[in-house]
């Protein structure tokens, strides 16, 4: 019997060891990347004011390790006051995650070097504020503008739109059914085609009491280690009839959402060349957004660009060749890549807003360098992309005429 006891002592110590040294590890070695972002009830999630820490790719760690910091005011720059300095021409950046870009130290992205590039040009001192937010749509981007961005006195006020993402964050039905849930402010189209906001101010539900011992330790381990993520994704990805079991089990959450209708990834549908009627309405929800953008930013006394973001899948190899062989659903439809682009092209031409297009520069920077531009893994600019991008942007500001 003591020797049954000493065994089980043993054994408990070395698991606890294994414990401790799965989480330093964790921690050592970045493999989850620490919070940065919290529920608001203005934008349905914001990041967190003064947050630092690291982030990581979750899917390959050793991508890219960047330590980030989060100002006072909530925005992934340095610090700025809402009064512009006299003389001071101000652009104001809004956008999603590659407008935030966490995946970069921040003075390598696009916002800063668009920033350094047009002090070394213009007589008058320029600044860059980055307004992005990694998985905003234009909606919520708008109501930033209304009650964060403006206050910042812009001259100018870029948006960057990015077509794969933007269009489906749009729609509420769509994206509540791929995320599982509705977790921010949308605006829908009434019988009269105006915008009208829903769901504002997000109302942040606080969190159940734990019902049992098991949810309580869960939810220690969730708020305090780093370990546990990881080894949670580990297993819903690696071993999937455990995972289902631990799901059944109570263990574990099921993955939400729907990402797949018909056996195509929803987010294909974006290059559908027939629409289905929820997608024509997205598009519909996003132009009457970013016409109530222009129209706000004009009445402040500045002035909307518009930059469209170059779409991973024009720049970098034979995408849909690749989609087709993956998701043999999508050969019964007909597909057509440039769509997005064209439809903003041609909305943005009628609404008078002065826009950039990069995936000619894009696709020609990476053909005759034969360096990426993107991470291959998490897909977002890297440090190369982030260059070429502002440098575009800025030598294209100044030949408009549209900074002075």
């Amino acid at each position: 019997m003591r020797k049954v006891g000493t065994v089980f002592g043993v054994g408990l110590l070395v698991g606890l060891l294994l414990l401790i040294g799965l989480e330093a590890a964790a921690r050592i070695l970045h493999w989850w990347p620490d919070p940065f972002f919290q529920p608001d009830e203005r934008f349905g999630v914001f990041h967190i004011p003064n947050a630092e820490g690291w982030w990581v790719n979750i899917d390959a760690p050793d991508e890219f390790q960047t330590y980030v910091r989060i100002n006072s005011k909530g925005l992934r720059d340095r610090e700025y006051p809402y009064e512009k300095p006299p003389g001071t021409f101000r652009i104001l950046v809004l956008g999603d995650s590659y407008a935030d870009a966490l995946e970069v130290p921040l003075e390598d992205s696009f916002q800063e070097v668009l920033e350094a590039r047009l002090n070394e040009q213009m007589d008058q001192p320029v600044e860059v504020i980055n307004g992005g937010v990694w998985g905003y749509g234009n909606d919520q981007e708008l109501l930033f503008y209304r009650l964060e961005g403006r206050k910042y006195q812009p001259d100018l006020v870029l948006l960057a739109f990015q077509p794969n993402s933007d269009v489906l964050e749009n729609h509420r039905e769509m994206e509540t059914r791929y995320m599982g849930r509705e977790y921010k402010p949308f605006f829908v189209l009434d019988e009269e085609g105006e915008l009208e906001l829903v769901n504002f101010p997000f109302r942040v539900e606080p969190e159940p009491p734990p019902r049992n011992l098991l949810e309580r330790v869960k939810r220690f381990l969730a708020a305090n280690s780093r370990a546990y993520p990881v080894v949670g994704r580990y297993v819903k990805s690696r071993m999937k009839g455990i995972t289902e079991w631990l799901q059944q089990a109570g263990v574990m959450e099921p993955i939400p959402g729907e990402t797949v209708s018909e056996g195509i990834p929803m987010g294909m549908y974006l290059y559908a060349a027939d629409y289905p009627p929820e997608w024509e309405e997205a598009w519909s929800v996003t132009k009457a957004i970013i016409a109530q953008l222009k129209r706000e930013v004009e009445a402040d006394g500045a002035r909307l660009v518009v930059v469209i973001l170059p779409d991973r899948h024009l720049v970098e190899g034979d995408y849909l060749a690749w989609a087709l062989r993956t998701y043999p659903a999508m050969q019964g439809r007909e597909w057509d890549l440039d769509k997005p682009n064209r439809i903003m092209r041609d909305f943005l031409t009628e609404q008078g807003i002065p826009y950039l297009e990069m995936v000619d520069e894009f696709r020609q920077h990476a053909e005759e360098t034969g360096r990426p531009l993107y991470y291959p893994r998490d897909g977002h600019w890297n440090v190369e992309g982030h260059r070429l991008g502002g440098e575009l942007i800025a030598r294209w500001l100044l030949e408009q005429g549209l900074v002075r």
